[in-house]
């Protein structure tokens, strides 16, 4: 809630008290002096007491529903001026009446509002001339208080101007006030906001400063540790370089040993070389001599056919030999019978007979002989054939292994060609190694010098890191106390 909301829920709670205050009395006073009571038939005691309770109980709902708006002052001070008006209406006899009036103008002071009071003021003028009327009309006293009556609506109206007077007056110089104190105000801030301004960016470049400063005060103790790290670094580095001038001179010596070994790799592949060399022309000549044993074999196997086909020629005649040794026999058989036929006569050709008989049967045996042992052959042939057939065969197949065999040493050839190559190239890197090592002994020689130095050098550098990472402390709190005096300042404005 600001500041005016509260004042104006203020002013209309305290109102509304006042008000309540003055409608008791006004009902109060309606059935005090309800003796005698004359006015108009229609206003009596009990319509002046229902209407002034209706207007309670209307200024308690608009206290309960309008306490935090301007509209709930317009609308109490009209249930406050209807309330009056009934009143006055019904209390013709009752003269006094009137100074409800200057109560209810005195409720229009609380609010300090100039149409609230101009508005109030002229309902309370018109009630009171209102009044005059009535009062001629329905009062008894009027020989007595005829002048009283135009006094009181005079005096009456000379209240509202003076509550008038003095609330515009009092507005005015509310107001002239106000603005004084909203320029003071003004300036005031104003100035707030430059000390503000200046003591942020104080505070801020305190801030920056503070930070910039623990900063540097953690680069500083980064930059000792840094520094006794690399002390600590260069030390065993010192004995790093030590121990590798150790292993350089090993080194050297295995170099040494490689490029002796790989001389003699040289060497031994140069031999392997011409080795390689020998055996592929060997292998040349073993192909030119296996092309030539297959050629005999194959013209040997043409031969072993033939002598086949020859043998087969032959064991046919003999076939035919026993064919004709079979008719010689039968015709043998036909002359002894026909010699014995003959007698004495046939005997001579009866003995032929016999001779060729047993010639035929000695032909047949030797042909019989003969076509066992051609058989025989024919089984040597056709086996000396098979055997000649895989000796071709085998003889191609060797013929083709001596070819793959001389391709391989072709391949072996060129490999160990560019192993003697590559082993050349090693011994002259090996060299190179040797030589390069020299120099990397030389290099570490004065590494571990300057090492040495760079050693003395961290330890004075450290020395320094720490005065000034104590300097750095001390500035370090200073300016915490600076900033902490910025911030209570800060805060305080």
């Amino acid at each position: 809630m600001s500041l005016k909301e509260k004042h104006l829920f203020e002013s209309n709670k305290l109102a509304f008290r006042y008000a309540i205050i003055v409608q008791v009395f006004e009902l109060l006073a309606t059935v005090l002096y309800q003796a005698q009571r004359v006015g108009p038939a229609f206003i009596n005691t009990t319509s002046m007491a229902v209407s002034q309770t209706i207007i309670l109980i209307a200024s308690i709902i608009v206290f309960v529903k309008y306490a935090h708006r301007t509209r709930g002052r317009y609308l109490l001070m009209a249930c406050l001026t209807a309330s009056y008006f009934v009143l006055m209406s019904g209390c013709v006899h009752i003269t006094y009446m009137w100074a409800f009036g200057p109560a209810i103008l005195m409720l229009t002071l609380l609010f300090t509002d100039t149409t609230v009071t101009i508005i109030a003021s002229i309902a309370a003028v018109v009630i009171n001339i209102l009044y005059i009327p009535l009062f001629y009309k329905y009062s008894v006293e009027v020989a007595d208080r005829h002048n009283a009556v135009t006094t009181d609506t005079i005096f009456m109206f000379l209240i509202s101007l003076m509550c008038i007077v003095y609330v515009r007056l009092n507005e005015k110089q509310n107001k002239e006030t106000i603005d004084e104190m909203e320029e003071a105000a003004k300036k005031q801030q104003e100035n707030a906001d430059v000390m503000s301004a200046t003591g942020s960016q104080i505070a801020a470049k305190l801030e920056d400063a503070n930070d910039a400063m623990e900063a540097l005060a953690e680069k500083v103790s980064s930059s000792a540790d840094a520094a006794e790290q690399i002390s600590q670094s260069i030390t065993l580095t010192a004995e790093a370089i030590q121990t590798q001038t150790e292993m350089n001179s090993n080194i050297t010596e295995s170099l040494e040993q490689i490029a002796h070994q790989a001389r003699a790799m040289r060497r031994n592949s140069d031999e392997v070389t011409g080795n390689i060399s020998e055996g592929n022309d060997l292998i040349e000549r073993l192909r030119a001599k296996s092309d030539e044993a297959s050629t005999i074999n194959a013209e040997t196997a043409t031969m072993t056919e033939e002598l086949q086909e020859s043998a087969s020629t032959v064991k046919d005649i003999v076939g035919t030999i026993l064919d004709i040794s079979g008719q010689t026999n039968l015709l043998a058989l036909n002359a002894s019978i026909e010699a014995a036929r003959a007698g004495e006569a046939g005997k001579g050709f009866a003995v032929v007979a016999d001779e060729i008989r047993a010639l035929s049967e000695h032909t047949k045996e030797s042909a019989e002989e003969i076509e066992s042992t051609i058989d025989d052959l024919l089984n040597r042939v056709d086996t000396a054939s098979t055997n000649m057939k895989r000796s071709v065969d085998s003889a191609n197949e060797q013929s083709a292994m001596i070819v793959e065999t001389g391709e391989k040493f072709g391949i072996i050839l060129e490999k160990i060609t560019d192993l003697s190559k590559r082993v050349a190239a090693i011994s002259d890197n090996v060299d190179g190694c040797v030589d390069a090592n020299g120099k990397v002994m030389d290099a570490i020689s004065n590494l571990s010098a300057t090492s040495e130095e760079v050693a003395a050098s961290s330890e004075s550098s450290i020395t320094i890191s720490k005065d000034c990472e104590s300097d750095m402390e001390v500035t370090k709190d200073i300016l915490h106390e600076i900033l902490q005096i910025s911030r209570k300042g800060m805060s305080e404005v």
